[in-house]
């Protein structure tokens, strides 16, 4: 090698137009590459490596070099944080409130001035730190960053305990900074020193990296306010902390025990009432049209208002036991958050006792199909009471028999694997079929649609757009269920099931999925194609993986629901029924897979970690 193909720190800085001090900072931070060697007391470079790391892997990007964050210098003293506030995302259309914990921390660092910002996931808006964190980011560098500023900061995504996952956790967000023309690097920074002219301003293609809390805390300086307690990290809890409530003091109730009393309470009143044959009372209104139909219609209704109660209970009890026992363990975060749990009253606990020791030879599948078919009429009976003013109307009992209906139909699920008012396949157009799609496709018959089947036809084309129409073919998989294929598009639309296989899926099965399709594929080993079927009791069916959220949170909850052996089919377990460990290994497996990656696994693999069930501790490792 050449002496001219080498550089000196004196020959970079002159290139670069800084320090030779500002050189050192640049490769302690990783911008600069390492030196190859020295030559007595001078370091030396290879010039290729310094134009490289000037240049950047993409020039048009303006991505910044992400730093090794086991080496960053600690800061002079801990960094101070200027911003401490939850602030509104303008311009996102989304189901929850565009809001964002904002923290940002600036001060020195070996030299240059540091900023730091960590912009966190609150409780009511916890999706919108990755589905928009584009905008999030620059509404945050509009509100309190300059141009300069927001492009040299480090930028940081924080979930607080409970989501996704049972510890905190803290990312580091790279973004790429589009610039006005397609020239520059590193080089281009440096020499500009934050001119307008090389950045438009945007944020584009943001990538994740989990670091560890004391690396954190390392840049900072100081360790930041991470160990909310799950479900506190809310505006409020934030509101009040930068204001310097420390605790800050708040009623907790996520699970809506309170709520969940009430219309036990209500469905209890008005069932003893009705066993006891009272006359009418002011604070029972609808006690006469509960009772209008006789003695024997009342006792049937008192009845269904047991079994009503019963549904209910077990949600109540849950929050009622959960509730007592965080209230008395010790949480990392009671110096941030004081939680005060709701507790029930004695007469409240009294009412739990009594419905929690009556047998379980109530709940026959006769007894919940009439209690639900009762709830439904009763339901429908005191809406038309309160739209038309009528003396019956009585708001709580209304919202207590909606309450108990869908708990119902649960239990009726769960009572019988015939699914009573099972809610039927959930139709999913897909656009872009991938190599799972054309193995199912392989194993549709061509023909139909058969009589009576022109709704189910309907249904799908209802998911298709206009330009896939012309040309639609119609068939049936192996397992009954309609598909429509446009060849020319490449679309296909199919019947998602909601319902446990007929029969268990073999070891040597392969689950097969395509990004962006939102369905699962079960291949079989007799050549069959089934698609993976989704929990019914949850509300989406739409699985994905990658990352944490809700589509991977189906996925394994799908697996968990139609992979997994149950013990009893009658009765399926859920994620969370599974040994200890079971659901977090799950998740893992899902959210470990990368996110643009066609999906493949085995069945056997899945039951092969139920086996022998990990720990909690096994699972996260």
């Amino acid at each position: 090698m050449s002496l001219d193909e080498l550089n000196t720190s004196a020959q970079i800085a002159k290139r670069l137009g800084v320090s030779r001090q500002r050189v050192d900072q640049l490769v302690e931070s990783g911008q600069l590459p390492q030196p190859v060697g020295r030559s007595g007391r001078t370091r030396l470079w290879r010039s290729a490596d310094i134009e490289l790391a000037l240049a950047g892997s993409d020039p048009s990007t303006g991505r910044p070099p992400t730093p090794d964050w086991d080496s960053v210098p600690a800061p002079d003293a801990p960094l101070r944080l200027d911003v401490d506030e939850v602030l509104t995302v303008p311009g996102v259309w989304y189901d929850e409130p565009p809001r964002v914990h904002v923290r940002i921390w600036r001060g020195p660092a070996a030299g240059p001035r540091r900023t730091v910002v960590l912009y966190g996931a609150l409780a009511e808006s916890h999706g919108i730190i990755v589905n928009f964190a584009e905008t999030v980011a620059r509404t945050i560098a509009a509100q309190h960053l300059g141009l300069g500023e927001a492009r040299s900061a480090w930028w940081f995504g924080f979930w607080p305990r409970g989501f996704p996952l049972r510890e905190p956790s803290v990312d580091y967000v790279s973004f790429a900074f589009p610039r006005a023309a397609a020239t520059g690097g590193l080089l281009d920074t440096l020499l500009r020193r934050g001119s307008r002219d090389a950045w438009t301003g945007e944020f584009d293609t943001p990538v994740w990296q989990r670091i560890q809390r004391d690396q954190l805390t390392r840049i900072l300086g100081t360790e930041p306010d991470l160990d909310f307690p799950p479900g506190t990290y809310t505006a409020d809890v934030v509101t009040a902390l930068a204001a310097g409530h420390r605790p800050a003091v708040i009623d907790f109730d996520p699970q809506r025990l309170h709520t969940q009393l009430r219309h036990l309470t209500r469905l209890h009143l008005y069932r003893a009432a009705l066993l006891a044959g009272s006359e009418p009372r002011p604070d029972l209104p609808s006690l006469g049209l509960l009772a209008r139909d006789g003695d024997a219609a009342a006792a049937r209704t008192a009845e269904a208002l047991g079994i009503a109660v019963r549904a209910l209970l077990p949600d109540a009890l849950t929050a009622a036991e959960h509730y007592r026992r965080h209230a008395d363990a010790e949480d990392p975060g009671a110096r941030l958050v004081e939680r005060r749990f709701y507790q029930p009253g004695p007469d409240e606990n009294q009412l739990l006792t009594r419905y929690a020791n009556r047998p379980d030879r109530e709940l026959s599948i006769g007894a919940v199909h009439r209690a639900l078919t009762a709830v439904r009429a009763l339901a429908g009976a005191l809406a038309d009471q309160g739209e038309t003013g009528g003396p019956y109307a009585d708001a709580d009992l209304g919202d207590a028999l909606a309450a108990a209906e869908p708990e119902l139909v649960s239990t009726r699920h769960l009572l019988d694997p015939a699914l009573v008012d099972d809610p039927g396949p959930a139709p999913r157009a897909i656009t872009e079929p991938g190599d799972a799609e054309h193995a199912y496709l392989a194993t549709v018959s061509w023909w139909g649609p058969a009589a009576g089947d022109a709704h189910r036809a309907a249904a799908l084309r209802g998911h298709l757009w206009e330009k896939d129409l012309e040309g639609l073919r119609t068939g049936y998989d192996p397992f009954g269920r309609l598909v429509l294929h446009n060849p020319t598009t490449g679309t296909v639309a199919v019947e998602r099931p909601r319902a446990l296989p007929a029969v268990p899926y073999p070891d040597d099965a392969e689950i097969a999925a395509t990004s962006g399709s939102l369905t699962a594929f079960v291949l079989l080993p007799d050549g069959r194609c089934d698609i993976l079927p989704t929990d019914p009791r949850y509300t989406h069916h739409d699985i994905t993986w990658g990352y944490g959220g809700t589509g991977p949170e189906i996925l394994a909850r799908a697996l968990a629901f139609a992979v997994l052996a149950h013990p009893d089919p009658e009765h399926p377990l859920t994620l969370e029924d599974r040994a200890p460990g079971m659901d977090t290994y799950l998740m893992d497996l899902v959210t470990g897979h990368p996110q643009h990656e066609p999906l493949r696994m085995t069945v056997g693999a899945v039951r092969t970690r139920q086996e022998v069930a990990p720990t909690s501790a096994e699972a996260t490792e």
